[in-house]
């Protein structure tokens, strides 16, 4: 395989754990109603689409699937504000040593653009990434490959070129269609299991090794 020019990573979960956020304002889109954390988390790391039509078909509501994202989205930005996200353990300083290699640092999140720029502001870690894509930008979110290609065509590099740092289960089946190293990350708060797709595995974005930018096909968990 090829060396390693560019590093993408997915922002919810890599870069913060947004969790938290999604968690609580979920409970407020739904109020009065009660959301389970068994119900949240089955969509974490799904599409926005899909769980907004659940929301109204479980919770029979009278809102529009668009009427719902906006108040979702209203909540999200008003917890992002208020209580600014910090990056992860790791995040800050393997940035610096990827940029010190000339590595071009990509985001592919599935967030809404609104989201991705106040939390990447909020963390201060906006001013890293050479293209950052929300998922507005693809007919397809995770797990099809579509995010990932586009975020490759907007850094300039082949797909096969690029290394992505993922945690959820659809975000590693996404990067790995798309031909990349996957590093499958389990430091948010609510950690898939290890993906068999992933090329490595690792509880700490402080475990990253940078011999993985040689782009070899070996397995680290």
């Amino acid at each position: 395989m090829p060396r390693i020019e560019a590093v993408i990573f997915d922002m919810d979960g890599v870069l913060v754990d947004s969790e938290p956020v999604h968690r609580a304002a979920s409970r407020q889109l739904v109020a009065p109603h009660e959301m389970t954390d068994e119900q949240y988390e089955q969509f974490i790391g799904a599409s926005g689409t899909a769980f907004m039509t659940w929301v109204q078909s479980h919770y029979d509501l009278d809102a529009t699937i668009e009427e719902l994202n906006v108040r979702y989205s209203a909540h999200i930005l008003e917890e992002l504000r208020a209580h600014p996200l910090q990056p992860l353990d790791g995040v800050v300083d393997l940035i610096a040593a990827l940029s010190q290699k000339g590595v071009l640092l990509g985001v592919a999140s599935q967030s809404q653009p609104e989201w991705v720029r106040a939390t990447l502001e909020g963390a201060k870690l906006h001013w890293a990434f050479q293209a950052i894509v929300a998922g507005d930008a693809v007919s397809f979110g995770k797990p099809y490959p579509d995010i990932y290609l586009h975020t490759a065509t907007q850094l300039g590099v082949p797909a096969g070129a690029c290394l992505a740092i993922e945690d959820s289960v659809p975000g590693v089946a996404a990067a790995a269609a798309a031909g990349m190293v996957v590093v499958q990350s389990r430091q948010g708060s609510l950690p898939a299991l290890p993906q068999p797709e992933a090329h490595h595995v690792v509880d700490s974005l402080r475990a990253f090794d940078l011999e993985w930018l040689g782009g070899g096909p070996s397995t680290t968990r």
